[in-house]
Order: C-alpha cells, then sequence, then structure tokens
C-alpha cells in the first residue's frame, strides 16, 4: 500500500498512515517510523521485561503480552498456536511475511513472522506492522547511474531507482542534498519530484550560466524502518559562447636580399560556441627556419595549427610560406605566401588559407619589383606583401588585429624581405614576436634573416573552462568579465 507523504515537509514534521507515525529526518530526506513495541523471540522469558512488552516463545509458537495490573506483573498469552505455522487465540504464526494470507482475514487480526519477529494486524486491506522485530534493508533492484548531466536546454531529466522490502512493506523514495540545510542546489530551479510507484526522480534544471556546476544527491529508499541509499553526481555545464583565435606558425626568411616569410594563416571567430561536455583538442603550430647561406633554397614553411571538436576537426591555420632565395625561384605558398627573393622571377606565394566563410585570414607575399635590388616581401593575415624599393626589401604584409585578450593586437604579420645591401624592409604592425608572424628576409651582406613565430590559439569565453590539458595561461583581468585561454602549445580544453 502506497503512502502519500506531505509535500516539503520541515524537519521533525509527523505524518500518521497505516496504523503508523512517522517523523520526517530533513538532512537525509526521509520519513522515519517511530518504533513500535519490540518483540522478544526466544525459548525463554526476557529479564527485566516492562509493562507492554511482547514475547514469542519460538519453543511453543506462543505469543505472550507482559501485563501489569497495580498489584502482580506476569507474561499473558495471547496465542496458543505451536509448530512453525499455527493459529491460537487471533493470531497466526508464519514462516515469513511472504506467507501471510492476502485474502480471508478479518479486520484486527494479528500474524506473527517468525524470521524477523514481528507482529502484524489486518487493518481491512492490508498487513501493518504493529510491534517491530527484526528489519531486513530495502533492496535495491535497479541502481541509478553515479552520475548524471543535467540539460543545459532547460528540459527536465530523469532518473530511477527501484527498491523492494524483503518483508513486504511499501517503500517510501527521498532525496537529500550536499547542501547546507538541504537546501535546493542552484543547478535546480525547482523541487525535485519523485514517482512513489516507479521510483522515478525528476529534476528541473537551472537555464542561468552562473549556476553551472555540480551537486551529490542521495537518493533513498525506506521500508519505514530501515533506508538503503545511493549517491548520484549531478553537474550542470552550458554551452560556452565565445571567441577563437587560431595563428599557423610563420615561414622562415632567406638570406642575401631574400624573400620575406609569409606569416601563418588566421582562423578568428568572434561568435563561436563550444558544446559543453565536449573535449576541444588544440595542436599549436611552429616556426618554419629561416635559409641562411648564399643562393639557398627558399626558407621552411611554418607548420599547421588544428582546432578539433571531439572528433571533428574543425579548422586548420595553414603554416606561412618560406622566403625565397637568391636568385631562388622556389618560394612558398601557404597560410600567407612567401616573397621572392632579389633578381628572383616576377612570381609570389600565395595564400593557401581556407576562407571558413570569412574568419579565415592569409595573403599571398610580393614578387620582385626592381631586379637585383631587394626581396619581396612576405603576405600577413591582415595584408599582401609589399615590392621592394631601389635601397630596400620590400615591407611585409600586415598583420589582423583582434582584441580577443581585451586590447587590440596584430596578429599573423608577414615577413620584410632583405635588401640589396643593409635595408631590410619593415614589420608594418607587430614585430618578428608577433604569433604567426613570417621570418624577415636577410640582406646582401648580413645573412641575417630569420626564423618564423610559432602560433598560437586564443580562447575568450565568459564561462570558466571545466577542465584543460596543456598549461594554458588564464587572464581574468584584462578584459572584464571573461575568461582567457592563451595556448601557446598543444593542448585541450573543455567547458
Amino acid at each position: 500500500m502506497a503512502i502519500n507523504f506531505p509535500n516539503s515537509p520541515s524537519n521533525g514534521a509527523t505524518h500518521s498512515a497505516a496504523g503508523q507515525t512517522f517523523t520526517y529526518d530533513g538532512t537525509a530526506g526521509v520519513w522515519n517510523p517511530q518504533e513500535g513495541t519490540p518483540v522478544s523471540t526466544s525459548t525463554s522469558a526476557p529479564s527485566n521485561p516492562a509493562a507492554g512488552d511482547l514475547w514469542f516463545d519460538t519453543s511453543s509458537g506462543t505469543l505472550y503480552f507482559y501485563y501489569a495490573d497495580g498489584s502482580s506483573n506476569q507474561w499473558v498469552g495471547v496465542s496458543g498456536a505451536t509448530g512453525a505455522e499455527g493459529s491460537g487465540a487471533g493470531v497466526t504464526s508464519y514462516a515469513n511475511f511472504a506467507a501471510f494470507p492476502s485474502s480471508g482475514n478479518t479486520g484486527g487480526d494479528l500474524a506473527f513472522a517468525q524470521d524477523t519477529g514481528a507482529v502484524y494486524l489486518w487493518d481491512g486491506s492490508a498487513w501493518d506492522r504493529m510491534a517491530a522485530g527484526s528489519d531486513e534493508s530495502p533492496v535495491i533492484l535497479t541502481d541509478p547511474p553515479s552520475t548524471h548531466d543535467l540539460s543545459a536546454t532547460g528540459s527536465t531529466t530523469t532518473v530511477t531507482m527501484t527498491a523492494q522490502d524483503p518483508e513486504g512493506f511499501d517503500i517510501a523514495y527521498g532525496i537529500a542534498y550536499n547542501t547546507s540545510n538541504n537546501a535546493r542546489p542552484s543547478q535546480l530551479s525547482a523541487d525535485t519530484t519523485i514517482n512513489q510507484t516507479t521510483g522515478a526522480y525528476t529534476f528541473t534544471p537551472s537555464s542561468t550560466g552562473s549556476d553551472a556546476g555540480s551537486f551529490k544527491a542521495r537518493l533513498s529508499a525506506s521500508d519505514g524502518v530501515k533506508s538503503s541509499v545511493r549517491t548520484v553526481d549531478i553537474s550542470l555545464a552550458f554551452d560556452a559562447l565565445g571567441e577563437l583565435l587560431l595563428a599557423a606558425g610563420g615561414g622562415g626568411g632567406n638570406s642575401y636580399g631574400g624573400g620575406g616569410a609569409g606569416a601563418g594563416g588566421l582562423v578568428l571567430n568572434t561568435n563561436y560556441t563550444f558544446t559543453a561536455g565536449v573535449t576541444n583538442t588544440i595542436v599549436v603550430g611552429t616556426g618554419g627556419v629561416a635559409s641562411r647561406t648564399v643562393q639557398a633554397t627558399r626558407g621552411d614553411n611554418g607548420t599547421d595549427s588544428t582546432f578539433t571538436a571531439g572528433s571533428t576537426l574543425v579548422y586548420t591555420s595553414v603554416g606561412g610560406g618560406g622566403g625565397g632565395g637568391y636568385p631562388a625561384d622556389n618560394l612558398g605558398d601557404g597560410g600567407s605566401g612567401g616573397g621572392t627573393g632579389r633578381a628572383g622571377i616576377a612570381d609570389n606565394g600565395v595564400s593557401t588559407q581556407n576562407a571558413y566563410g570569412g574568419v579565415g585570414f592569409g595573403h599571398d607575399g610580393s614578387a620582385v619589383t626592381y631586379s637585383n635590388k631587394g626581396g619581396g616581401g612576405g603576405g600577413g593575415a591582415g595584408g599582401a606583401g609589399q615590392g621592394a624599393t631601389t635601397s630596400a626589401g620590400g615591407d611585409g604584409g600586415a598583420g589582423k588585429a583582434s582584441t580577443i585578450t581585451g586590447s587590440s593586437v596584430f596578429y599573423a604579420p608577414g615577413g620584410p624581405a632583405g635588401g640589396y645591401s643593409t635595408s631590410i624592409g619593415s614589420y608594418v604592425d607587430g614585430s618578428v614576436s608577433s604569433y604567426g608572424a613570417g621570418g624577415n628576409g636577410g640582406n646582401y651582406s648580413q645573412a641575417a634573416s630569420s626564423d618564423g613565430a610559432d602560433g598560437v590559439c586564443i580562447i575568450a569565453t565568459q564561462q570558466a573552462a571545466t577542465a584543460t590539458t596543456g598549461s594554458p595561461t588564464v587572464d581574468t583581468s584584462s578584459r572584464s568579465g571573461w575568461y582567457v585561454y592563451t595556448f601557446t602549445s598543444n593542448g585541450t580544453i573543455t567547458f
């Protein structure tokens, strides 16, 4: 028989049903019965009895009541039955609760369970325990999951736990939280509802991003005396909206009037959704090595940077093209193209950076403009490389400006080219230390070419990550209300 307990009871509240009174334990979140009169089971009468005690003589199958009339105290038999099962004066002894008859009973009939020593009263429709003997804890039939993720959309979710009582008593399901005074966790917008018939616990999550987090819920199944519990770790996570910047390694420059290297390709998405619970894997590309010998082949291309959500490759930033050498004509294509070395052919490295719907950036390097005067500048994420002048190598292409860190910074500028004599072109914005920058070409007499700069991945959200690897830096002060994660090496991040 199911018992309908009051909703939202206070600690210590009482409720009477089925011939028994229950008290609410607010800490445990369960209704506990007020104990009935214990029944002693033995072949001899208990010592030091008190008025009202019950004793079942297991040798004769007789139930006794300790009666005190003011002048004398004695055990009074209320059952004359003997044997494993039998009936006496209104009481019947059975091996266990399962053997109790479910029909043909008269209201007020008494039954005794030999295995537990408990006495039961037939209330006209069910057997109610009136005196407690030994009791076994409910058996959990269906275990709930050890962890449970709440819906980030605000939709309800359900966890089920079912139990059965060995003595056949009805199960009362309850819940408690690891919060102060068992208060409802902030991750829930409403009280958890419990279906007392099916053991289904229904959770209504908060839809407020600041309520993300976790709590422990202790689910209980009580037979009125003992409880069995299971603990579930429950989490609420939201998709994180934010920005993503991914720069590849810049190409290496070249010597002796060599061309400037192309910058690493750049992906800049200012409206990216990081799916809750998905591990994002980041690979940061490295800069290409410069060539520093006479009549060298072009500098090395930078390596790619990638961003993968779960198992899906989302973005690839292509490594920058290496700068052309003197008088080599094998300049590099890449995220941004490398520039041509002096006396090279009228050609240039081209950008191979996929546009990704307008969030990918790269530009071509410059061809030679004055034969034997200086190399062409490498392309940048924000503009193409520039041609040489009569006295200096070409300027590198402009980088791409972003405020992802809270300040306007240029990323992935193209490398300037070396001149015929001593003059090297300029970085239009930023310096060679800028993430993804192409290396500069060297002038004719100094072989002063430089390697490309390593790439970077920067992620900015208004929600803290739940886990990271690869030791990114975390800045929470430069951009108010934002978490800025900077990866200069491979790693992962999860929201």
